[in-house]
């Protein structure tokens, strides 16, 4: 899961990195950013100078907001800002899903429209409208939906693509 929100108030990068479980790598992104991970957080989170914050890795909206409130009060309590209450957008949901005796990726490509060429990647790509969803296919069954931003997004795309293949065969 991917979900962003905002401080509303510029940081300080150099500060902010002499914490506990912080990174700050001037070789990723030039030094612009300062993750956090600690013990407690079941994801990552992305920390920018303009207040912006990125959460990866947790597995529901709850876990992303969690995990966002607690880097806001993490930097409160070490004297950074001041007490702030922050809401969690959700940016992307990734899930996945595995189908048995899937047809072949050239069938898929054919009959589903999705982009298969094997020497530039091992899987078909399908870009689908209505849930605004990519997937990823390969012929091991194995499926990786992304580009949702709701749970209920994500389960209409997971009911489409089990549909389209079911209809491919």
């Amino acid at each position: 899961m991917v979900a962003t929100s905002d401080l509303k108030q510029p940081l300080s990068l150099q500060e902010i990195a002499r914490l506990r479980y912080t990174i700050h790598d001037l070789e990723i992104y030039g030094g612009r950013v300062v993750y956090l991970k600690t013990p407690e957080m079941p994801g990552k989170t992305s920390i920018f100078p303009s207040g912006k914050l990125i959460s990866v890795g947790t597995k529901s909206p709850e876990e992303a907001q969690r995990d966002l409130q607690y880097t806001a009060d993490y930097l409160y309590k070490n004297s950074l800002i001041p007490k702030t209450r922050i809401e969690a957008r959700i940016r992307n949901i990734v899930g996945m899903i595995t189908i048995e005796n899937l047809p072949s990726l050239e069938e898929i490509s054919n009959t589903l429209g999705a982009m298969y060429e094997p020497e530039q990647f091992p899987g078909a790509i399908l870009k689908e409208e209505k849930t605004n969803a990519t997937y990823l296919i390969f012929q091991s069954g194995k499926i990786i939906i992304s580009g949702t931003n709701s749970l209920e997004k994500l389960k209409e795309a997971t009911s489409y693509i089990t549909k389209a293949i079911d209809e491919a065969r």
